[in-house]
């Protein structure tokens, strides 16, 4: 069975889940990758080192981001939002965002402080050039299947 999923559920999938897809586009070019992301009160926060992405979203602030979770071929969720992407400048902001993102992600990897690139590691990500930024939803929905047989 197909189905649309609540706001509940929506909010549930996002808050869950902690890998996403962004899309973005600029001068007529789509880009899509996988990011790390913190969900919180219609907002998703992550970070990044420069490159396209940040460029990208800085050109043209309108994203899309999607979440899924998937136990087979016939039983999963998935959420599509769109929203605005914001770089977080304030220093105490960026701050409580990375510390949430690393949270979040610490029980999730055997090696935290092999993994500089996520504000985990010794050095300071800042010095880096690590950028921690908002996309601000303004719609989201979901779908889902669920194998309703009773084989």
């Amino acid at each position: 069975m197909l189905g649309i999923l609540k706001e509940e559920e929506i909010e549930k999938l996002l808050k869950e889940q902690y890998i996403g897809r962004l899309a973005c586009h600029a001068h007529g070019v789509s880009y899509i990758v996988p990011i790390n992301y913190v969900y919180n009160s219609g907002t998703v926060y992550a970070h990044s080192a420069p490159g396209q992405k940040i460029r990208m979203m800085k050109s043209n602030p309108q994203v899309c981001f999607q979440t899924d979770q998937i136990r087979d071929t016939f039983n999963w969720k998935s959420v599509v939002c769109w929203g605005k992407f914001e770089e977080i400048i304030d220093a105490a902001e960026k701050q409580r965002v990375l510390q949430g993102i690393i949270h979040r992600m610490m029980p999730l990897t055997n090696t935290p402080s092999a993994q500089p690139s996520h504000g985990t590691g010794k050095t300071d990500p800042y010095e880096e050039g690590m950028i921690v930024f908002k996309i601000i939803m303004h719609l989201k929905t979901g779908r889902f299947e669920v194998n309703d047989s009773s084989d």
